[in-house]
């Protein structure tokens, strides 16, 4: 019991949020704090372990996982793992939602870097109005590159937003991608609908209520937009487990090529200014997802 114990712990963080990346950081934390994070369950979750190990769906998701140990793409086995058969498991999001409840999740490092401010967003955008419709990410900053951007969100293919408004007047972001990297998909599409605010200009909140570890909270600020077609974001995000960050270049079309060479230096000037190297950046081309997501 105290492996799977473990093993639960360390399989903690949702989509964009628990990134299999985290799997083997919370497992080593997790070794080092064995006693404490184990008598947490024990004390206060333990009627949800039972009841995800009982759980046929929750066990075949834990055993997936553990025969992706010691793969060479081990993240991204476990990611398949979760997004293929454990998403949307009941008795494992109780068990997420208990964990948080009670604080039983180790202390994990941010991945990535929270970049911008509210006053770096472009001003002259004052409503979702602005940015409503499609979408596709062709250019990211986390990547998966290095210690710093670790979860690699920003390259999964396939990635699409859609900025919605629904029969209430509110906003949504239908987002779909799948699991991956390199535009080279290894899952079916996933998709995830987050309410989309605009508490500044420039800057669009993302509140999830479909993740299984909730509140989570993105905060999507549109630092460049030279062109109605295209337009660059610096992302940070939070949920009870950690701190996730990136950025991206969105397209209306599923590539970049059609941007204008005035547009793509001025995505490479703010770039130099939060410290990256938008030539560095990650390439995504979504010739072949399907183009009504």
């Amino acid at each position: 019991m105290l492996f799977l114990s473990l093993i639960l712990v360390a399989y903690s963080v949702g989509v964009q949020a628990y990134h299999p990346y985290f799997l083997s950081q919370l497992a080593k934390q997790t070794k080092e704090k064995e006693s404490g994070i184990e008598t947490c369950i024990a004390l206060h979750c333990a009627f949800e372990s039972g009841l995800c190990v009982l759980d046929s769906v929750c066990f075949q998701t834990l055993q997936c996982m553990m025969g992706c140990s010691g793969q060479a793409d081990e993240s991204q086995c476990q990611f398949e793992c979760e997004m293929t058969i454990g998403n949307g498991n009941e008795a494992f999001e109780r068990l997420l939602r208990c964990m948080a409840k009670n604080d039983c999740f180790p202390e994990v490092p941010p991945d990535g870097i929270c970049l911008p401010n509210p006053e770096d967003t472009v001003q002259t955008i004052t409503s979702i109005d602005d940015v409503a419709g499609d979408w596709w990410v062709v250019r990211g900053i986390n990547c998966g590159q290095d210690d710093v951007w670790r979860g690699g969100y920003d390259w999964y293919p396939c990635q699409h937003e859609r900025y919605l408004r629904i029969d209430d007047g509110s906003w949504i972001n239908n987002t779909t991608y799948t699991g991956g990297t390199n535009s080279n998909p290894t899952t079916d599409v996933i998709v995830t609908i987050p309410h989309a605010t605009m508490p500044s200009n420039g800057l669009i909140r993302l509140e999830y209520d479909d993740e299984p570890l909730l509140p989570q909270i993105e905060r999507w600020h549109i630092v460049a937009k030279p062109e109605d077609s295209y337009m660059m974001v610096l992302w940070c995000g939070t949920n009870p487990a950690l701190d996730y960050n990136g950025g991206f270049v969105l397209s209306r079309t599923r590539t970049q090529d059609f941007m204008a060479p005035e547009s793509e230096q001025a995505f490479r000037d703010v770039a130099t200014q939060f410290g990256i190297d938008y030539d560095a950046m990650c390439i995504t081309d979504n010739s072949a997802c399907d183009p009504n997501p």
